[in-house]
């Protein structure tokens, strides 16, 4: 083909999509394509099972703009270009994204911008753009490739073996893989000849298996929920994700939807000011509901916020837009007729729907010109008498309103025992890898508002069915039934309902529906799902044990949010532990939070904190709840001498606090002197955890002076990686040989001298110190250290848990271990020796001395190397009468076989 030829071929595709078809504009407008698109943003990564959430709430701009930052966005001129790592070249490349995120915008885009010369030119010397919504009319129609691809060319025959004699420099754009309503994984019968006639599943399975035309690209678009049924096709494909829009491209498309830049400036700053309706405006379709529903409801009154807080009420809203009670064109009867195709449409994969299918469901030309006007309907541009729902979002409404509107079939031939029941769907829906159901049943849910049922009986004159409340209230126990009690011990929430529940916006009905559960865990990563869990967190009365964490934190949570997990504390008196991980806030909110700790009504026993700002404010709450038994700080920055009313309130006989862990900190701030002083007198205070922070000398000295003090009740510290220094070290066992309380000491990951294991050993061996258990895990002990350790096991009665893992020992100090053991006075009943490096004569010793030793019970060997002739050492020892070995950790086969 000449390149006057290339150039009308391009002129014509410069037609055909100059002007904006997509339904994410408004119908009936023709504005030039380009003047209307906004960008999106695209993120090159292959989408994992646990993120293909088939809903309209895909995305949180906190994640997208974390994404950006990183430098993994990337845009549609980069579609091909080799890998940055591999420098391999991609041959096909899987656009995927929820339904109205974009994907049939950004394929139009890529062919208008090919056709004017800007995307592509010296990669691609054409490109066609195939729909599958197109294609579905054909069926099983035999047809030649040619004549799909190239029936825009006035010369078939010639363009194609011009395009032909350059395979290499080949785009085929597949547009809306998932919504084929026949079969494309075809593994015979595969057609290699454009000119031979063949079904259309044929010449598409050739296509994606490259049996046809093996050399040229591939661009293709699915939802997420339905790419697994096309990745066996594909090889080697590169995975781009459409996130939806950035701040700064929804303020512009708000801009230019409204053609005024005040005006759209003024609707931003409306919706952005409601975390809800902003996180769905991410999704390029329900941004233009948003706008048009924020246009029409704002000239009447009303109340946008609460109209649009869930996507039933705002797909509600858009069509109660569309209908209003005096059209005499649309009566109750056309509903039910309208809802029923589009049920029987969803499960049959049937998005584009022919005249006999319209009669079937006693919808006549009259009602097909008033679900035109009304742009519920839009018309084929290929196909005269085919008609199909503006999006396949709206299908997915009215087919969720077919299971709930109130059934009357007098009169009626009725198709619906062809389509499955409400359990049906639910069921299929929980499986996750049906793409057609999961919004039907979101949808589903929302119909159970009661604002949303008036809105439905008022705009639609159909009433709900009585028996919907309570199947979807028996579906949802009988599916957590199934789930908590086959994989948990404990009755837990299961993720994929947060949404459904949400959407009811009924907390009477979350309420019933949640009455069982005790514990929940969430990992939020975008704002939907934060919006989701809060509502049902809020709304579960018998919770016990509530974990929430985010999943970057970079994420930043909404006040009304936060809002409800404050409120749980003291409203929800089953509650006795809470753990928040990483999340981000105001300080007020923090403070409010705080606050209702101290409530009379809050029962909480134990709280976790991870990654917070703790102020002199919320120190104040935080230590003199009246309920709080254990409290873990971790990773928590101390902000204006946060720590000086803990102090004060410790020492009250008012504070409860039974364990307290102050973990991974650089400080305390500067009353952490103060600290120690209080909590001497605090007798409630049994258990002290300060691992991972930073000690100073002064401070461990004034700790110390608190053992040595008979006040002090503490039973469990733990100093675990405090860089503790030898002065601090001398001064801290010099304390132990005064202190009767503290059975539990743990000092691992803490280098020792000589001369500091010295004290230690004069403390165990002192008759005062009452420690039962000690853990000297990664201390890099030396050879010195050991003999003296182990020297004074020999005198020591109260030990019975000793950890050594991580340290290296030689056979010299194992012998003195081994006398220790067989010494009488030796009480130890568990030893880890994890990964210590035995050699063949230290666990000869060892194992020996199992034979002798009579209070042994749980001894780990774990990570360390042993020969067959060692393990009969052991085996031998084990069955001497005087080994009282109960537990025996390490991961040999040997063993088990020798045994």
């Amino acid at each position: 083909m000449t390149s006057g030829e290339r150039n009308k071929y391009q002129e014509q595709m410069r037609e055909k999509f100059q002007f904006m078809k997509e339904k994410n504009s408004h119908p009936g407008e023709h504005e030039l394509f380009h003047h209307q698109y906004t960008q999106l943003l695209l993120l090159q990564e292959y989408c994992y099972k646990e993120k293909k959430q088939h809903e309209l709430l895909v995305q949180g701009w906190e994640c997208a703009m974390v994404m950006e930052k990183r430098g993994r966005l990337t845009d549609m001129s980069a579609f091909f270009d080799p890998d940055e790592k591999t420098g391999t070249q991609p041959y096909t490349v899987v656009v995927q994204g929820a339904a109205g995120i974009g994907k049939t915008t950004l394929t139009i885009n890529m062919m208008l911008d090919w056709a004017e010369g800007k995307l592509y030119q010296k990669r691609f010397n054409y490109v066609f753009y195939l729909s599958c919504r197109d294609l579905n009319p054909l069926g099983e129609r035999k047809i030649r490739f040619a004549d799909l691809i190239a029936s825009d060319l006035p010369d078939q025959e010639a363009a194609m073996i011009e395009i032909m004699s350059q395979p290499e420099r080949l785009l085929f754009i597949i547009d809306g893989l998932d919504e084929l309503k026949f079969p494309c994984n075809e593994d015979k019968y595969l057609c290699k000849d454009w000119k031979q006639q063949k079904s259309v599943s044929i010449l598409l399975s050739s296509l994606l298996r490259k049996t046809m035309f093996p050399e040229a690209s591939l661009l293709l678009t699915t939802r997420l929920t339905a790419l697994g049924k096309f990745s066996s096709l594909l090889e080697n494909p590169r995975h781009v994700e459409i996130l939806g829009f950035s701040v700064e491209q929804r303020k512009e498309y708000f801009c230019k939807f409204f053609r005024n830049e005040a005006l759209g400036e003024k609707a931003f700053s409306l919706v952005k000011g409601n975390g809800t309706l902003f996180t769905m405006c991410s999704v390029p379709l329900v941004n233009w509901i948003v706008c048009t529903c924020l246009k029409q409801q704002e000239e009447r009154g009303q109340n946008l916020i609460q109209v649009l807080k869930t996507t039933t009420a705002l797909y509600m809203c858009d069509l109660s837009n569309m209908i209003t009670r005096d059209d005499k064109n649309f009566e109750s009867q056309h509903l039910k007729g309208l809802c029923r195709l589009a049920a029987e449409g969803i499960w049959e994969r049937k998005l584009l729907f022919e005249e006999e299918d319209l009669r079937r469901h006693n919808i006549k030309a009259a009602d097909v010109s008033a679900f035109l006007d009304m742009n519920i309907f839009q018309k084929d541009s290929n196909c005269e008498n085919c008609y199909s729902f503006i999006h396949l979002s709206f299908q997915e409404f009215f087919a969720a309103m077919f299971y709930v509107m109130s059934t009357d079939k007098e009169g009626m031939e009725s198709p619906d025992s062809s389509i499955p029941d409400v359990k049906k769907l639910l069921d299929e829906c929980s499986r996750h890898d049906v793409s057609f159901v999961v919004l039907v049943a979101c949808f589903l849910f929302g119909f159970l508002n009661a604002e949303t049922a008036r809105e439905l009986e008022r705009n639609f004159r159909c009433r709900m069915s009585p028996e919907i409340k309570s199947q979807l209230l028996q579906w949802v126990e009988g599916e957590a039934k199934g789930k908590y009690e086959k994989y948990f011990s404990l009755k837990t929430i299961f993720p994929e309902y947060y949404s459904h529940l949400y959407e009811t916006q009924d907390a009477e009905f979350v309420t019933q529906a949640l009455v069982k559960i005790q514990v929940i865990k969430v990992n939020v990563r975008y704002l939907y799902e934060a919006l989701n869990a809060a509502f049902c967190i809020k709304h579960c009365p018998g919770a016990q044990r509530i974990f929430f964490s985010c999943y970057d934190f970079n994420f930043v949570l909404p006040a009304d949010v936060w809002q409800d997990l404050s409120s749980v504390v003291n409203k929800n008196q089953n509650l006795k532990e809470l753990q928040l991980t990483c999340i981000r806030f105001a300080d007020s909110h923090m403070e409010n939070f705080c606050v209702e700790l101290s409530n009379p009504n809050c029962k909480l026993e134990k709280l976790t904190l991870k990654g917070f700002k703790v102020t002199y404010s919320c120190c104040q709450y935080l230590f003199s709840a009246p309920s709080l038994k254990s409290l873990h700080l971790r990773a928590i920055l101390f902000k204006d001498d946060g720590m000086k009313l803990p102090c004060e309130t410790l020492g009250k006989k008012n504070c409860q606090l039974q364990t307290l862990r102050i973990t991974h900190s650089q400080k305390f701030g500067v009353c952490v002197l103060d600290f120690f002083s209080a909590f001497g007198n605090c007798e409630s205070l049994k258990t002290l955890d300060l691992s991972c922070t930073y000690l100073e000398e002064g401070t461990i000295k004034r700790l110390c002076n608190i053992l040595t003090k008979q006040e002090c009740k503490l039973q469990t510290l733990s100093l675990s990686r405090c860089h503790l220094t030898p002065a601090c070290s001398q001064n801290l066992f010099s304390a132990l040989s005064s202190n009767e309380s503290l059975k539990d000491l743990d000092l691992s990951r803490n280098s020792f001298e000589e001369r500091e294991i010295k004290f230690l050993c004069k403390a165990l061996e002192n008759q005062n110190c009452k420690l039962e258990k000690l853990s000297l895990a990664w201390c890099h002990l030396t050879p010195a250290c050991s003999q003296n350790l182990f020297s004074a096991l020999s005198s020591n009665e109260s030990l019975k848990d000793l950890d050594l893992s991580r340290n290296s020992f030689e056979e010299g100090e194992i012998k003195f271990l081994c006398k220790a053991l067989e010494n009488q006075n030796c009480k130890l009943e568990k030893l880890s020796l994890r990964s210590c490096n035995l050699n063949p004569t230290c666990s000869q010793n060892l194992f020996s001395a199992l034979s002798n030793n009579a209070s042994l019970k749980d001894l780990d060997l774990s990570e360390n190397s042993f020969e067959e002739w060692e393990i009969k050492l052991l085996c031998k020892a084990l069955e001497s009468q005087n080994c009282k070995l109960e537990k025996l950790r390490k991961k040999w086969r040997q063993f088990l076989m020798l045994t």
